[in-house]
């Protein structure tokens, strides 16, 4: 059977090698699982839960993920935010702290 049309088939979006990649993608997801959050202070004995947010400083459990959008945002419980760090460092060209 050979397409008379460039669209894709009814119901599907995208070219053909997106759609392979996207079936890849979710027959992989279950052996692979999903991504994990990095513990940044392993020794810190407290469930990241109850751990202080370094923007605003309540615990981590009180905030939520907004997943609406392609850019998942960190939504915190409250519009204070804690005042910054004093960085004594020097700034590479993109404003980062370069480490020593």
């Amino acid at each position: 059977m050979v397409r008379t049309e460039a669209s894709p088939p009814e119901g599907k979006t995208g070219n053909p090698l997106s759609r392979m990649v996207d079936r890849v993608g979710h027959s992989m997801a279950g052996t692979l699982g999903g991504t994990q959050a990095a513990d940044e202070n392993p020794e810190d004995p407290r469930p990241i839960a109850e751990r202080p947010c370094p923007l605003c400083g309540h615990a981590m459990g009180e905030h939520f993920v907004d997943h609406s959008t392609p850019n998942s945002m960190l939504v915190c419980p409250t519009s204070e935010r804690l005042p910054e760090r004093a960085i004594d460092t020097p700034l590479n060209e993109l404003g980062m702290p370069i480490d020593r």
